[in-house]
């Protein structure tokens, strides 16, 4: 740190004709003998033994730059910072001077972590009408093969909480899902006006988009990376996947053929926030499980189970609207309100679900921008203004993956701008751990898969999945870790041999 010029300069202003009142007050406080102020011999104004800075040009700022900005500070935060600062100088004002220059540093709000809790308190769908009025969709993807299927198409009413089971395959496009669609759920319950979904490429597919257009249905899409949003669904995927695991075979090849079995398990099971089964919701009465040609079923059943289904609907909203007070009372425990947020402010994006072509995450920056804001897309989300070289990232962000960016309020000082941001690819999930390999000969490409544990699932049914070798590289780092660690596992070599 140049000290030297620094102190030289400050010397200098203290001896020039300077209309600092500050200097003014300060000097003459030291002339009539204040005893926390005094002159030395080398020609400082000391405070309490700490070389005052006037302020004259830009003296303080080139303290602050040579206590933070210097690889030999260290860009440390507001206290520490100011403990740095005050070993050698002082001037009236200096806890606010720093306190400012710390939070509006552009280097340290990209570097750090944040400390406090989430942001944006838990937001709700609303509560629908009427039965298929509003539904949410899902797809289970990268199943071993059953019957020429590897996923599935997961439909659920939001308010009666009907799932419907659809076997898929992985490669399904914008036009093959809008057939299955049609198929499945507007040739049975008509047009729903609401479909909230995750925003994979197969739900923001032009064509998808054309048909909802068509239909008059409203596409609600979920913040990226904010899995609150579509709960329902991948709650139900849970349980799919979990009736799977019991019944399916040990090859795991016939899950296709169970998924009738599995719909009709799930419908007719009491849902947790409504109390009632699905099936009951929608049609009035449970389905028969036995057969008795004796009896007239359908006159018995009919007398048996005889509902309003209007009165019961309304008592499905109700139960739905008391356990979202029950779930908001719980989440909003654990996050902060949003920041009032207005167009045309400047906010930092997490970095965490952003691929960039850097070499490595954990020496890569934690924040990007800031970017502005252009446009507020939902109660919890904002569209900002993303550079070129993002043109592949959705531009809608949940608040929750938002930090203010405070504006430099220090008179000449010049930050550095933003590094550039190179997306390579889709955005992807954290990896925390390999935990596993193996080679799955059926494959026809890639063979070789890594058993990986998600970063920020822990405790969930999705913390741990099977992924292709392919999908991990921009995790070669614990690739090489995990090899280096268990030798012996399958690797690269073996698949190729």
């Amino acid at each position: 740190m140049d000290d030297e010029q620094l102190q030289s300069d400050i010397r200098k202003a203290l001896d020039s004709d300077s209309r600092d009142p500050e200097l003014s007050a300060a000097l003459a406080a030291a002339h009539q003998g204040d005893s926390r102020w005094s002159r030395d011999e080398e020609g400082f104004l000391r405070f309490n033994g700490r070389i005052y800075v006037p302020d004259v040009s830009d003296l303080r700022l080139r303290v602050l730059r040579s206590r933070h900005d210097h690889p030999t500070a260290g860009h440390w935060g507001q206290n520490k910072t100011q403990a740095l600062v005050l070993r050698d100088y002082a001037w009236p004002g200096l806890r606010a001077y720093v306190r400012d220059y710390v939070k509006s540093c552009t280097q340290c709000a990209r570097a750090k972590t944040p400390r406090h809790l989430p942001y944006g308190t838990l937001k709700q769908l609303p509560i629908p009408e009427r039965p298929w009025n509003s539904i949410s969709m899902d797809l289970i993807e990268q199943l071993p093969s059953s019957g020429g299927y590897t996923a599935i198409l997961v439909v659920v009413d939001r308010l009666t909480k009907q799932a419907i089971f659809i076997p898929t395959h992985d490669t399904l496009t914008g036009s093959e899902l809008a057939d299955l669609f049609v198929m499945h759920v507007f040739s049975k319950h008509g047009v729903p006006s609401h479909v909230t979904s995750d925003r994979g490429s197969e739900f923001v597919s032009h064509f998808f988009r054309s048909l909802g257009k068509a239909l008059d249905m409203r596409l609600h899409f979920t913040s990226g990376y904010h899995p609150e949003g579509d709960g329902q669904t991948e709650r139900v995927n849970q349980t799919l996947e979990q009736y799977l695991r019991i019944y399916c075979n040990y090859q795991q090849d016939n899950w296709a053929r169970l998924l009738p079995l599995a719909e009709f398990a799930y419908n007719n099971a009491p849902n947790a926030t409504t109390g009632i089964s699905p099936f009951f919701a929608n049609k009035g009465y449970h389905p028969g499980l036995t057969v008795h040609p004796e009896r007239d079923l359908t006159s018995a059943r009919a007398r048996e189970f005889a509902v309003d289904l209007e009165e019961l609907h309304t008592e499905l909203r109700k139960q739905i609207a008391e356990a979202q007070a029950r779930y908001q009372v719980q989440a909003d425990k654990h996050r902060l309100p949003a920041p009032d947020f207005r167009i045309g402010d400047l906010v930092y994006l997490k970095a965490e679900h952003i691929r960039t072509t850097r070499p490595s995450k954990k020496l890569s920056e934690k924040f990007l921008g800031p970017f502005e804001i252009i446009a507020k897309a939902g109660t919890h989300s904002y569209t900002l203004r993303l550079p070129d070289s993002m043109r592949a990232v959705h531009p809608v962000f949940h608040v929750s993956q938002l930090e203010p960016a405070t504006p430099n309020v220090i008179p000449g000082r010049v930050q550095p701008p933003p590094p550039p941001v190179i997306v390579d690819g889709e955005p992807e999930y954290e990896i925390s751990e390999i935990l596993d390999s193996k080679l799955d000969r059926r494959r026809k490409t890639c063979k070789l898969l890594y058993l990986v544990r998600w970063a920020g699932y822990e405790g969930t049914d999705e913390e741990t999945s099977w992924i292709l070798a392919t999908e991990l590289g921009h995790a070669q780092e614990l690739v090489s870790d995990f090899h280096r660690t268990y030798p012996d596992k399958p690797g690269p070599l073996e698949e190729v041999a």
